[in-house]
């Protein structure tokens, strides 16, 4: 199996060329694209044609070639510019974590190689970011077809280890970017949550779009476990012998309080947050993202 084909399953790969990922806030970019430019000019040459997906304005469509062809398409100006977007993978110890479904990691590199494909089709930049204990990959966002090989050859050398350091590793983000973007954070959160605020405030004075995803095993937000046992921390912390039944409770309102927290800094950030949960198929993880970012 090749490494494209490993991240991007043709069963996927069909549906993602009738979808669509667009920016919320005006962005900054340097090619043609379908996102509204902070840049006023006067230039509206005329530039392609793309084909018509859910929430494009019927008034920009090409009747002409509805007409000859019965396929709809969109007419698109240089005034318009591209998305330039940022994919941060969490490759700490804790995204190796995975029951039968696989490791949290596996899954949201699949799931970053899918937004990939989309952007780079609608003729838009990414970038991709792995962070660990530092940001051990920097992928500047850049455009054209070779863009996705090179994502995928960083994603291939992805490996789960080590604590995280992801609010330090945002802050970086911040700092590297040199023009607004949207930033899409995968991730499993399992961190004190005052750890990243300031890291995604920075993001947000910077003007640029964050969105969590947050990638958990149902075992994780369940805590299923009956029997004794030993539970070993993957970055680093000690292995405890431990009675599900006794600690299940406080397990579950501890994760249930920091689940609030998140979604209290992400409203008073206005950021989306996104739960993911890796038993779900990838294919209706992606186009449900998709399907309620278009319907927002």
């Amino acid at each position: 199996m090749s490494f494209v084909s490993r991240y991007l399953d043709p069963n996927l790969v069909e549906r993602l060329n009738h979808l669509a990922l667009s920016a919320r806030r005006v962005v900054e970019g340097t090619t043609t694209g379908q996102h509204r430019s902070p840049l006023k000019g006067s230039s509206v040459e005329f530039r392609q044609h793309r084909f018509y997906t859910p929430g494009d304005e019927p008034r920009r469509l090409d009747w002409r070639v509805l007409a000859r062809t019965d396929r709809p398409y969109i007419k698109e100006y240089d005034e318009e510019t591209n998305l330039r977007a940022m994919l941060m993978l969490d490759g700490s110890g804790s995204m190796g974590y995975g029951g039968k479904s696989g490791a949290k990691l596996d899954y949201a590199a699949r799931f970053a190689a899918a937004l990939a494909y989309l952007m780079l089709g609608q003729t838009e930049s990414v970038g991709l970011a792995l962070v660990g204990s530092k940001t051990s990959e920097w992928l500047k966002p850049h455009g054209g077809p070779s863009q996705l090989s090179r994502l995928i050859d960083v994603l291939e050398r992805g490996s789960p280890s080590g604590p995280t350091s992801l609010g330090t590793a945002l802050h970086e983000c911040a700092d590297r970017l040199d023009r607004r973007a949207l930033v899409v954070v995968f991730s499993d959160l399992l961190l004190p949550v005052d750890s990243i605020a300031t890291g995604l405030a920075h993001l947000v004075h910077d003007r640029h779009e964050v969105i969590l995803l947050r990638v958990l095993d149902k075992d994780e937000a369940e805590f299923p476990f009956k029997n004794w046992s030993r539970f070993r921390g993957l970055e680093g912390e000690r292995p405890q012998l431990c009675e599900p039944a006794l600690m299940r409770q406080t397990y579950l309102d501890n994760f249930g309080n920091h689940r609030d927290q998140l979604k209290e800094l992400c409203r008073a950030m206005k950021m989306e947050c996104h739960e993911l949960f890796t038993d779900r198929p990838l294919i209706d993880a992606v186009t449900g993202f998709l399907s309620r970012r278009a319907g927002k």
